[in-house]
């Protein structure tokens, strides 16, 4: 008990002489003092940094996790964007190709666009086109695309055409052989059917008969051929395909050839009137 009592006084004295020092003497202890704890203060703003690296970092985290979703939303749409983009450059080289395959032309060409393939009954001999009479198209005249001819304007409305197709059998074309000059009547065999008929996804074009050619002219595979402008139906000069096959006919009177269609008619999505 008296040591307590002895220990609470002398603390008592201290703080008392401590107080009543000269000013240099109050100076030289608070320096020890603050020497003393200068290791406890330099080691709490230590720990006070660490803590708020640690939550900066935590927090500098989360935002990159938000900006890294936030760019991968951004990359999507901008692929979605590019998707599209690349469909309208490839759609806008398609046109600019009919369309300076139209300013090429010497004749005067009515571009328009496939909207429909065949008829109710499922066969696909014959296409609709968005023009009609009150863009000039009449019955008859021949429709091509930049690759060959394609047909003739068998019905028209007062917006829109029907092409019967050279496929048809019942479409005629005079033709004419370029490397000889040899002429013929070319007529569609219709299409090949590798399935049920009503699919019309199971059906090939194939290729068309070169009737009436005079045996003194040798054809020959791959031969140019183009309308012959005989008939007054198809203007004169227009392509139309190469020969394939080449046989006699059974009669022995006149040869026969294939002709495989210069004009991808099966995919074909933009035609040309030839309005004359």
């Amino acid at each position: 008990m008296r040591e307590k009592r002895f220990i609470f006084w002398l603390i008592a004295l201290l703080i008392v002489v401590a107080l009543n020092l000269p000013l240099p003497a109050t100076w030289a202890v608070r320096s020890g003092m603050h020497s003393s704890i200068v290791p406890f203060q330099n080691m709490m703003s230590l720990v006070e940094f660490h803590m708020q690296s640690i939550f900066s970092g935590l927090g500098h985290s989360a935002k990159i996790i938000l900006d890294k979703r936030e760019l991968e939303v951004e990359i999507a749409e901008l692929r979605g964007h590019l998707l599209q983009l690349e469909q309208f450059e490839s759609e806008n080289r398609t046109l600019r190709r009919q369309l300076g395959f139209s300013v090429l032309s010497p004749r005067d060409l009515l571009l328009s666009e496939v909207i429909s393939r065949g008829d109710i009954s499922g066969w696909w001999h014959t296409l609709r086109i968005n023009h009609g009479s009150n863009a000039g198209v009449q019955m008859g005249m021949a429709v091509i695309s930049t690759d060959g001819l394609v047909g003739r304007i068998a019905n028209v409305t007062k917006h829109s055409s029907d092409v019967l197709l050279i496929i048809d059998p019942s479409c005629k074309v005079a033709c004419k052989v370029m490397r000889n000059g040899a002429f013929g009547i070319m007529r569609g065999s219709g299409i090949a059917l590798n399935g049920n008929i009503s699919l019309e996804m199971l059906a090939s074009v194939k290729p068309a008969i070169l009737d009436y050619v005079s045996t003194q002219h040798e054809l020959q595979p791959r031969d140019v051929v183009h309308t012959s402008g005989l008939g007054n139906i198809f203007p004169e000069g227009l392509p139309v395909g190469r020969l394939g096959a080449v046989k006699m006919d059974p009669s022995g009177l006149y040869q026969q050839a294939e002709v495989i269609p210069s004009a991808d008619i099966d995919r074909i999505k933009y035609v040309f009137v030839v309005i004359e």
